[in-house]
């Protein structure tokens, strides 16, 4: 019996469709994340089948039963959801010491190891009790003391709750949440008025955002580390874009393939952030093997919260992993931890940024106080003529706030300068 101070032994189960080739990136991102959340995979079991939601058939999961005796597992992680009567079939075909989870089990108890706002906290808490309340019965309690993958959070103690008091539980979280919501909306609406435009750092999980925000700020706040899911809760910093000038960078949570809808749904306000970006540096690891399956994930998930119009930079990170001649000459690549390419970064954000900037001409009588109070805060002043009645502004300003200019702007009127 493994003593709590090690990992959980855990085996790999890999169900892949017949008409599909196995996917070898499948495996290894689950591995990735059973290793995140603390596990050591010492070994796999996998089968192919013309209906996945079937689950292992009898062979295999006979297969499983032999590999956990053999290799004296203690955890069984499947690389697909699974429903509660499967998971009622597993649990019960293995001994009682051994726990079963899937993949979003998984990546939500990574979530929970995470979380240190208190928004961050109850989000992924509202995450683990909306798929674990479908649950409920299911899961057995394993005998062997102690925690484990899947028990961080409320963990083992919501299999304990009945339904009705997860739901109550939800109810209270959720009605928590909408004012987490309220007063990051409100801190969006002061950066909104602030007409500084907000750039945002996305992309696959453990690709070097946090690296590359830090040498953007040249700060070190945020946290970075070798590891999966390291920011959950968005940091924002401003910064100076050389030709441009002031910006806000946003530093987000890592996305992963197939990212569970629950999570997607709890960490609703978060991803907001993403919605009111002017520009999307989508980051890529370029020395991973599977990057482009990476990046694909990720403008996924761009779709799923609906940013993925948002103007974008593409950018592929660890070029100090990658020699030149075996990178596309179109792409942008960098490395955050020695700070080639940046200066490439910072030319293409400006350049972009300037394409966000809006230049006009109005004309502002002095009477209209709102307006003149809309220019100081929306607005960059960058040439004044004060008449009789008015003054004639040459200003810049985001899309977002042209149209409360757009009365003011001359209409058959050439200014006089």
């Amino acid at each position: 019996m493994p003593s709590l101070a090690e990992p959980e032994r855990t085996i790999l189960v890999s169900l892949w469709d017949s008409r599909h080739r196995s996917d070898i990136n499948q495996v290894q991102e689950l591995q990735g994340l059973v290793e995140a959340a603390g596990g050591l995979v010492i070994g796999s079991v996998s089968q192919r089948r013309d209906n996945i939601h079937q689950g292992l058939g009898k062979g295999a999961l006979a297969e499983l039963v032999e590999r956990v005796a053999e290799l004296d597992a203690t955890t069984v992680v499947s690389d697909i959801d699974l429903s509660p009567s499967m998971l009622n079939h597993w649990s019960h075909a293995l001994p009682n010491t051994v726990r079963v989870l899937d993949r979003t089990q998984v990546i939500l108890d990574i979530f929970a190891q995470r979380a240190r706002s208190r928004e961050g906290v109850l989000q992924v808490e509202l995450a683990q009790l909306r798929y674990l309340l479908p649950r409920v019965g299911s899961y057995r309690i394993s005998e062997r003391a102690g925690g484990g993958i899947g028990t961080r959070g409320p963990g083992e103690t919501l299999l304990e709750m009945d339904r009705r008091r997860i739901r109550e539980r939800i109810q209270r979280i959720s009605s928590a949440l909408i004012g987490v919501a309220e007063e990051r909306k409100q801190r969006r609406q002061r950066r909104a008025r602030s007409s500084l435009p907000l750039i945002a750092l996305v992309g696959y999980t453990n690709v070097g955002k946090s690296t590359l925000f830090n040498r953007l700020t040249s700060h070190t706040q945020s946290t970075v580390a070798d590891a999966l899911f390291v920011t959950l809760d968005p940091t924002v910093r401003r910064i100076e874009v050389p030709g441009f000038g002031p910006a806000l960078l946003s530093d987000t949570v890592g996305f992963v393939d197939r990212l569970p809808h629950t999570l997607v749904n709890a960490f609703h306000a978060t991803l907001d952030e993403l919605r009111d970006a002017d520009v999307l540096v989508v980051v890529g690891n370029g020395a991973a093997p599977f990057c482009e399956h990476q990046l694909a994930a990720t403008q996924s998930v761009l779709r799923d919260v609906e940013a993925a119009q948002t103007p974008q930079i593409v950018v592929y990170n660890q070029a100090d992993r990658v020699a030149s001649n075996e990178r596309q000459a179109t792409d942008l690549w960098i490395s955050a931890t020695t700070g080639e390419g940046i200066d490439d970064l910072w030319q293409t954000l400006s350049l972009r940024l300037l394409d966000w900037r809006q230049a006009i001409t109005v004309f502002v009588p002095w009477d209209q106080k709102e307006i003149w109070q809309t220019v100081y805060q929306s607005a960059t002043i960058v040439r004044r003529l004060d008449m009789e009645h008015g003054s004639w502004l040459a200003i810049t300003c985001s899309a977002q706030h042209r149209h409360h200019f757009r009365a003011y702007e001359p209409h058959g009127v050439t200014p006089p300068w």
